[in-house]
């Protein structure tokens, strides 16, 4: 799913002209799971980098967003996929010889905003690892003819966000190769890529909304990892914002936060399924800024409208402790965070946790720090 980063505006004060003809402020669903094995005779991948062809031309790329995004209520949580942000409207090519396995069209409504229509693409570069494009906004006429009609299988809208996506997929054996032009991007491209030798050790499985397969969401990896050297070293030279780039490893980005035991990580609210994931909390690091940490709220808390709120953290002491070494169960923590807020945390046990917002000002006094009527319990 697309988002607008939180650091739109920071590119936007660099002087980068983004068209706002992805899908806005408040995101939207992953199109689909996608294929969940690879298709017959593919070659593995190996070990040395296999993609050889940029996906965008270098000098279009205004920005790369690294993995672990928040942006709630759509991307409570660590977001699995990195976005291009382009300064300029360009084709989209094939970054290797690659079978396209699937390919969907989308349409987001609702939100006081004009219908978009856009593209997700899957393709196979080898046996091991599957790269999806989100937000393709229109298809070239050779590939789509390759493709055929997208109207076989619709799925039943999803709301999230605000908005309500209505998605049909079609599922395909293409083959194109290294170069090859398949669409032209809008502002932003969506890339997710997933790789069954990579596993992210996420607390609780079976919390993932894709725990099968061979591609799923516990196979997270960063495409950029794939690229010949010196492609490579360009796109990780757009991680971040030209004023604030990514230097913390792993630059690309990370969605791993759960430590077991501990308040660090993702978070349900009991009773709701997994996705969409406006519901949930998700206690992170920023993906710009590491040293930053973050509440990501969804729409849970009535305390705490939905949003991220950030502080420094620190290794020890109950105020802005951060979310690693907040382990004493029953214990209560406070944060005074970004957008005037304090919030207080507490363990009630390994697997569930109470969050309140209590207002403006410092955390003052331990011996108020007393969770009430508004306090809201999330689970593993």
């Amino acid at each position: 799913m697309t988002s607008w980063p939180k650091n739109f505006a920071r590119a936007a004060a660099a002087g980068l002209v983004l068209s706002a003809l992805t899908c806005g402020d408040n995101g939207g669903p992953t199109s689909v799971d996608g294929p969940g094995t690879a298709p017959k005779g593919l070659a593995s991948c190996g070990s040395a980098p296999f993609l050889t062809v940029p996906l965008v031309p270098s000098a279009n790329i205004a920005l790369i967003v690294p993995l672990g995004q928040l942006n709630p209520p759509s991307h409570t949580m660590p977001t699995d996929h990195v976005y291009f942000y382009m300064s300029l409207l360009s084709p989209i090519a094939v970054p290797s010889a690659a079978i396209v396995t699937t390919v969907v069209s989308q349409t987001r409504s609702g939100g006081g905003q004009p219908t978009v229509a856009d593209y997700e693409v899957f393709f196979f570069p080898c046996a091991d690892v599957r790269i999806s494009l989100g937000h393709v906004a229109s298809l070239f006429p050779r590939f789509s003819a390759k493709v055929g009609a997208i109207d076989g299988e619709c799925r039943p809208s999803t709301q999230t966000g605000g908005f309500t996506y209505q998605q049909c997929l079609k599922n395909v054996n293409v083959n194109v190769s290294a170069g090859e032009a398949i669409g032209m991007s809008a502002a932003s491209l969506d890339v997710w890529a997933r790789d069954r030798r990579v596993t992210v050790p996420y607390v609780n499985q079976a919390r993932l909304s894709d725990a099968t397969g061979d591609f799923g969401d516990k196979h997270v990896a960063c495409v950029i990892d794939y690229y010949e050297a010196s492609i490579a070293d360009q796109l990780r030279s757009k991680l971040g914002s030209p004023k604030q780039p990514r230097t913390t490893p792993p630059v690309c980005g990370t969605v791993m936060h759960d430590v077991a035991n501990t308040a660090s990580g993702r978070w349900f609210r009991p009773g709701s399924p997994t996705y969409p994931e406006d519901p949930h909390l998700a206690l992170a690091h920023d993906n710009y800024q590491p040293a930053l940490a973050a509440f990501s709220v969804g729409t849970s808390i009535p305390s705490l409208p939905t949003g991220v709120y950030t502080f420094t953290p620190a290794s020890t002491g109950r105020v802005n402790l951060d979310f690693q070494y907040v382990r004493t169960i029953g214990e209560t923590e406070c944060y005074s965070t970004s957008r005037n807020q304090r919030v207080l945390l507490q363990l009630v046990s390994a697997s569930r946790l109470r969050v309140e917002g209590i207002g403006p000002g410092a955390c003052g006094d331990p011996a108020t720090w007393v969770l009430g009527a508004g306090a809201v319990e999330f689970e593993r």
